[in-house]
């Protein structure tokens, strides 16, 4: 699945790999087919190929998609089908019996097995993202540009579709996940709104702090504080580049958010998130959760063996 397509099939489902299209593992995945089936995907760089090279996509190419100038684009299909992507599957599956495939289920297992390679602190990342799936099993998860939502897009595992969506498979904006919760959250009042968003992008948007009191929209945002721009300061510093504009002042969220209306807890520790998360639903107002990057940083499972998303417990 691309990050778009998240929760299309449940974590628990035998065939299903959330983890994304660029990474190693999903790639020889792919790279064994020999008929590819790509719905609705565009093989965007953002979406589906970091690595912007399609070259592992060695199959006999169908792609299915509602737009003919977009099928055009990206890898060349075999077999171009400009149709909906829902009545193209509702049709198809018409035409298939079901089999339990070991082989198919043991590949797609293989592939979920990558997440076990990824850096320890997107496993710390991933458990911010595990434990509001767990707490709130019907949650939206809206997202900005910030690390936690590059983790999610790389190896998180949404419950159903619709329920994960975020500004970084784009070309990224900075304070849309904010305003974006708000207006999930009217459209959608009998669900669960949890935003993730970094400390620089809440910047950006702050002054919608009131909008969400104004409307009466109970959200929950989780404001990861690194006090700057980490990730772009990470990658000047990888490619020898002298940080600029990467560490910015960071205000007094706390008594800012009070002062718009909302409830402040400060997490202690990742561990007892959980019960935090299961505070705050409580409340009819917006709620901010702030998490201090050193308890990513440091978090205390990191050294521990992970889990395939679809088996990640709590403690």
């Amino acid at each position: 699945m691309t990050t778009n397509a998240r929760g299309i099939v449940p974590p628990s489902h035998p065939l299903g790999v959330s983890l994304s299209p660029s990474m190693p593992e999903t790639r020889k995945l792919a790279a064994l087919a020999d008929v590819i089936l790509a719905i609705g995907t565009e093989f965007g760089p953002t979406d589906y190929d970091f690595n912007e090279d399609g070259g592992f996509l060695t199959g006999y190419l169908i792609r299915v998609d509602i737009d003919p100038a977009q099928i055009r684009r990206g890898p060349a299909a075999n077999l171009a089908v400009v149709a909906n992507a829902l009545e193209t599957t509702s049709a198809l599956s018409n035409l298939v019996e079901t089999q339990c495939s070991k082989s198919g289920n043991l590949r797609a297992a293989k592939a979920r097995s990558g997440t076990q390679q990824l850096p320890n602190i997107m496993h710390a990342q991933l458990h911010i993202l595990d434990t509001i799936r767990t707490c709130f099993p019907d949650a939206i998860i809206v997202g900005d540009q910030t690390q936690l939502v590059y983790a999610g897009n790389t190896a998180f595992s949404a419950n159903t579709p619709s329920s994960y969506f975020n500004s970084a498979t784009g070309f990224g904006t900075l304070g849309y996940g904010l305003p974006a919760a708000i207006g999930a959250s009217l459209a959608a009042p009998e669900r669960p709104v949890v935003a993730l968003i970094g400390d620089g992008g809440f910047q950006f948007s702050i002054a919608e702090l009131t909008s969400a009191t104004e409307s009466g929209t109970p959200i929950i945002v989780i404001l990861h504080n690194n006090n700057g721009y980490g990730e772009i300061k990470s990658y000047m510093e990888g490619r020898n580049i002298s940080p600029i504009g990467v560490d910015i002042l960071t205000p007094d969220f706390k008594a800012i958010a009070i002062a718009c209306g909302w409830d402040v807890e400060e997490a202690p520790t990742l561990k007892n998130l959980s019960r935090l998360l299961t505070q705050v639903i409580k409340a009819k107002t917006p709620q901010l959760i702030i998490i201090e990057d050193n308890l990513i940083t440091d978090f205390e499972d990191l050294n521990l063996p992970e889990l395939p998303p679809e088996n990640r417990t709590l403690t």
